[in-house]
């Protein structure tokens, strides 16, 4: 049979191995900072702006 440290010392192992795999197959994409994404960034805001004080004078 297997021994426990021998089992947990494999399944680190393999976590790990799977994690970097992750990474390098998987990479995060990096956040662009383009005119059309500031300016949904700013839409979005005023969006927000707007719904809260719509619900503000509501209430």
């Amino acid at each position: 049979m297997c021994k426990t440290g021998t089992f947990l010392w494999g399944l680190a192992a393999g976590m790990v191995a799977g994690a970097m795999l992750e990474i390098i197959i998987l990479p995060r994409p990096r956040p662009r900072r383009t005119a059309v994404g500031k300016a949904m960034q700013r839409m979005g805001n005023a969006m927000d702006q707007a719904l809260e004080s719509v619900a503000e004078k509501m209430s």
